[in-house]
């Protein structure tokens, strides 16, 4: 047998002398690790009194730290600003201390420091362990970080029983008056804090109690079982501890009025008993799975239950722990005194007597748990046994009836077994101080949480401190401020409540202080929207009462309706007969979902009405329109609101928000802004394009014939729709009409057979294309929309300016007119009417070209001696006669590209009669488009080619088209005759020489040939005539005369020879040697 660790068996016992509460006693309370299970047998419970203050017993060694790191020896003051602690020996505790010091008189009470609200924070795993081992921590009390003195007290001095938690020292017993004696299972350190001085401290180990007497065991309340060897009756005895300890009162988590724990009303065992029969009935089914079921460790059997919503319909399945939840009841102290782990030792010693009760129990461990998180390493000797039926043996040494135990304790097997011990050591008439009042923060409002409206309901949580070891949590609402506060603990069963217990409040990593062991949070998920006053009290583990702690809280606005949700959509204005030509205005229709009640906001308030804003032409319009029945609304609200009034064909735009108002004239967020397009239905006015025939381009390369439509855009036409058809398809459908055929769909549409008679009778006597097209526009009224192809599948969008254009190709060889329709297309997509828009024919100008002519040229002068040529052009039968020429000529080529056209004109029509050939002459005398001119130049080679135009297209359609230029005719223009004499020769003689100057009437241009030759003669006086000199006909100046035919030759003869006498003579010559008359001699001087 060995003394458990801290982590393991603990506990604490405590005289409830002068506690409003506690029946009269001493009470002992144990407290077990989930890891170690239940006991296999009732726990062994041992007692002695070791005199006042246990003198012979104590121990005195202790080492004294004030909060500065001075070490102090006794005697020493203590100051309410440097708390002094008391270290026990390396690896010892105490389960009992005596301070001997007296308080300063006098002094001041330390103020407690106010503590601004902390956010909790999740606290790491400690090395080596993990979330399986995390739960079971041990149960330690959340004391604050600081020293601060019990609210309510006028002492100020007072001395605390520490020990370490994962989160700080916890103090787990406080005295605050003489003499000052603390007291638990497993002390570790003293601090003493306030004014005053401190002589001395004497304190009790546990191993120091070695010697007791029997006193009592504690079956758990159920009979034996395959993991517990028990009484049969432990049901009973178990509601005998409860009866024995029961409360003198009701507690203050069901006292909300009381003003302190005195004030609570007086209660009954046999209440007490009721009450927690009623609490046990659920948890002693988990007690007897827990001892029976052997199918995992106590600690990890579960249990599975379904969740169902209001309905009773299943959402899911929950699962909890039956150890934890049957360790978590044992907060209430009825339930832990009928599960064994508080009871009452009536038999109280004389005041200032220490009495300890030494208790035994013997349990099967979670071991692998235990190992993982190498908690063994802390057992002492002694505590792990094998033999589990010999270690009940050793224990019914001190209580001879669990030797009964033993055979079925040898059943369940070998270890291993845990044997530990825990001593509780209490002073009589010396209780421990009753815990303080929760220091309360300024709570935190969190979510709304999911309610149906109207009703809203908030999760609150305040953070505390000062909380005692498994405090036991009565909580009390006021709302409004200054009302009458209302117990929020659960009601269970019927007229009684079960206490709270407190959540860890762990700062986020980062924080300003670290984890707290005395801290922790308490929610509330009832709070509605208003504000209030929230008081809790606490019960230490024996069922001792605080007084109340109280904070107030603030209002919490309640979420605002939700945005609205609609569709839009219109009704175009009904257009009345005969139509009117003013504005007409359509309907605009608002549907609107409206959110169930249960679909609104958690918190949120019921909905009262919509307020709608119409906004159209710049002008926004605001309606209200109320939900009739707010608890039980509609799917949706319809609404209906006129649009813009549009004119003819126009369009406007109405943009509609909404807001929700609740029961408390909250608004809404404002709806995403929607709009909506209301368009008049009223047809556009009509395509205008005058009917009259038009052609195509002329065919192309590829042989198609582009067709263009082009018309101004009228008033209300947005787009337009192009129809085609094609005389020989409307003349198929005509004649099927006539005869009586109608194809399907033309029933009520296609003309009467007499007037599809009648329009081909016009179309076969009209003479040409023309006249054609003008039948088909007379009779567009009798031609169906069904009989015509649509050119646009998407309508032709109205252009920004300017014209509208349509091109279409067809074919060039197309000799049958093609017929089109525009049709105009309102912003509605209204189209303008069908039967009376225009109807364009179209014609291919794809007539033959007249046949390349012959030419034939022959040179001739007429009487004014001029130089021309005749041309005779031959156009050959053909289909398409000749109307015009053009006639090319050019010197130095033949091609017709690089010839420019010098003379166009009419061609004589055909000859009546049988078809012969077109023959006419055409006189060409030099002219040409740029120079006027009588006669072609001489001595040039010139060449000719024409060609001839047919008809124009009828209708005054596009000029015919030019044959192909004829075969080249070429000629050289020269005079008929040899050139003239010379005229005005004259002979004188300057100092140079003899100077002879003549006259020609003609230029003497040679065009391509060689040129005129001027050959002046010379006789001297004896001599025969001989040739002087020869110059060209256009010799330049000073010899010849220049381009100017006025000017004259100028020869000087300087030679000596030329005396006086000398004749001389002069001879022009052509380009072909004809030589003019000899001039008549002139003598020199």
């Amino acid at each position: 047998m060995g003394l458990s660790p801290s982590w393991a068996l603990s506990g604490q016992a405590v005289d409830g002398v002068g506690d409003a509460h506690l029946a009269t006693g001493v009470h002992y309370r144990v407290l077990t690790n989930p890891l170690l299970g239940l006991p296999v047998v009732p726990l062994s419970i041992g007692r002695i009194t070791l005199g006042e203050i246990a003198k012979g017993h104590t121990r005195r060694d202790v080492t004294w730290v004030d909060s500065r790191g001075n070490m102090l020896t006794p005697p020493f003051t203590v100051t309410p600003d440097n708390p002094v602690t008391g270290h026990l020996p390396l690896g010892e505790t105490c389960c009992w201390a005596a301070l001997e010091g007296t308080a300063a008189r006098g002094g001041p009470r330390p103020p407690v420091p106010p503590r601004p609200p902390r956010p909790p924070v999740v606290v790491p795993l400690r090395t080596g362990e993990d979330a399986r081992t995390a739960g079971v921590r041990p149960i330690v009390v959340r004391p604050g970080a600081g020293p601060v003195p019990q609210a309510g007290l006028p002492a100020s001095f007072w001395v605390e029983g520490v020990v370490a938690t994962p989160y700080g020292d916890a103090p787990v017993a406080i005295r605050s008056a003489e003499p000052f004696h603390v007291y638990a299972s497993h002390l570790e350190r003293i601090v003493v804090h306030g004014s005053g001085t401190v002589t001395g401290l004497s304190w009790l180990p546990p191993s120091a109690v070695d010697v007791f007497e029997r006193f009592r065991t504690a079956p758990l309340p159920t009979g034996p079982g395959v993991r517990y060897a028990g009484p049969a009756d432990g049901e009973d005895r178990g509601f005998e501890r409860v009866k024995r300890g029961a409360p003198a009162r009701f507690g203050m988590h069901e006292s909300p009025l009381a003003a302190s724990p005195t004030a609570c009303a007086p209660v009954s065992p046999g209440e007490e008993s009721d009450r927690v029969a009623a609490l046990t009935g659920e948890l002693a089914g988990s007690l007897g799975r827990l001892i029976n079921d052997v199918s995992a460790p106590q600690r990890l059997l579960i249990s599975a239950m379904t969740v169902l919503d209001e309905n009773g319909r299943a959402l899911g399945s929950s699962e909890r722990y039956l150890l934890m939840d049957l360790l978590q009841g044992a907060v209430d102290p009825g339930v832990a005194r009928w599960l064994g782990l508080l009871d009452v030792d009536q038999d109280v010693p004389p005041k200032n007597v220490v009495v300890a009760y030494v208790v035994d129990g013997l349990f099967a461990p979670d071991w692998k748990s235990v190992t993982s998180g190498r908690l063994d390493q802390t057992l002492p000797f002694g505590t792990v046994v094998e033999d589990g039926a010999k270690a009940v043996m050793e224990m019914a040494r001190h209580a001879p009836d669990l030797a009964n135990y033993a055979a079925q304790v040898a059943r369940m097997g070998r270890g291993p077994f845990l044997q530990l011990r825990v001593v509780l050591a209490a002073t009589a008439g010396v209780p421990l101080d009753s815990p303080a009042a929760p220091g309360m923060d300024t709570p935190a409002s969190g979510d709304w949480l999911p309610a149906t409206a109207p009703i809203a309901a908030r999760e609150l949580t305040v953070s505390m401190e000062h909380l005692v070891p498994g405090a036991g949590l009565g909580s009390a609402i006021a709302q409004p401020s200054g009302d009458k506060p209302l117990a929020r603990n659960p009601e269970e069963p019927k007229g009684r409540r079960v206490l709270l217990t407190a959540g860890l409040d762990d700062p986020p990593l980062g924080a300003r202080r670290a984890a707290s062991a005395t801290r922790g949070v308490l929610s509330d998920r009832l709070v509605d929207e208003r504000d209030g006053v929230w008081q809790v009290a606490q019960a230490d583990w024996f069922g001792r009462w605080s007084a109340w702690g109280r904070t107030a809280f603030a209002t919490a606005d309640r979420p605002r309706p939700p945005r609205p949700v609609f569709t839009l959509t219109t009704r175009p204005p009904v257009v009345p007969a005969p139509v009117p030509a003013g504005p007409l205005a359509g309907v605009v229709r608002i549907e609107v979902s409206v959110p169930p009640v249960t679909g609104l906001p958690a918190g949120g308030r019921l909905l009262r009405h919509l307020k709608l804003t119409v906004t159209s032409g710049g002008v926004p319009v605001q309606t209200i329109h109320p939900i009739t029945s707010p608890a039980a609304p509609p799917e949706t609200l319809v609404v209906e609101v006129p649009g813009p009034a549009l004119p003819p064909t126009a369009s406007g735009t109405v943009t509609v928000t909404a807001v929700w108002t609740d029961s408390a004239g909250i608004d809404s967020g404002t709806s995403e802004a929607k709009q909506a397009t209301l368009h008049d239905p009223r047809p556009p006015e009509p395509v205008v394009i005058p009917p009259t025939l038009t052609y195509t381009a002329r065919p192309d390369a590829t042989g198609r014939a582009r067709a263009a439509l082009r018309w101004t855009p009228g008033a209300g036409q947005a787009a337009y729709r192009v129809f085609v058809a094609d005389e020989t398809t409307l003349r198929a459908k005509l004649k099927d009409t006539a005869t009586g055929v109608i194809a399907g769909g033309d029933a009520g549409q296609a003309p009467t057979s007499g007037q599809a008679a009648a329009l081909l009778a016009a179309l076969d006597t009209a003479p040409d294309a023309p006249a054609r097209g003008a039948v088909w526009d007379a009779n567009r009224r009798l031609l169906p929309r069904r009989w015509w192809l649509q050119l646009t599948a998407e309508p032709l969008h109205r252009p920004v300016s300017g014209q509208a254009v349509f091109t279409h190709d067809v074919s060039g060889s197309l000799s049958v007119l093609v017929l089109y329709r525009v049709v105009a297309v309102s912003p509605a997509s209204v189209e303008s009417d069908f039967a009376t828009c225009p109807l364009l024919p179209r014609a291919v100008p794809n007539l033959l070209v007249p046949p390349v002519p012959t030419l034939d040229v022959m040179p001739v002068v007429d009487d004014s001696a001029d130089l021309l040529a005749r041309l005779t052009v031959t156009v050959p039968v053909g289909p398409t006669p000749a109307v015009r020429y053009r006639l090319r000529r050019a010197t130095a080529t033949t091609d017709p590209t690089f010839m420019p056209v010098v003379a166009e004109g009419a061609v004589p029509p055909r000859p009546v009669g049988d078809p012969a050939p077109q023959v006419f002459t055409i006189l060409d005398a030099g002219a040409s488009p740029s120079e006027a001119r009588t006669s072609l130049p001489a001595w040039l080679r010139y060449n000719w080619r024409v060609e001839v135009q047919g008809a124009p297209a009828p209708g005054g359609g596009p000029a015919g088209e030019w044959s192909a230029p004829s075969a080249a005719a070429s000629t050289t223009v020269m005079p008929p005759d040899p050139p003239a004499a010379i005229t005005d020769l004259t002979v004188t003689r300057d100092a140079g020489g003899v100077h002879v100057r003549f006259r020609h009437p003609e230029p003497l241009a040679g065009g391509a040939t060689a040129g005129y030759t001027v050959d002046v003669y010379r006789q001297c006086p004896g001599g025969s005539l001989r040739l002087l000199t020869s110059l060209p006909g256009q010799a330049p100046p000073p010899t010849g005369r220049g381009p100017d035919v006025t000017g004259s030759f100028d020869v000087l003869d300087p030679d000596a020879e030329a005396v006086t006498g000398t004749l001389y003579r002069v001879v022009v010559t052509d380009p072909i040697g004809r030589a003019s008359q000899p001039s008549t001699p002139e003598e020199a001087p």
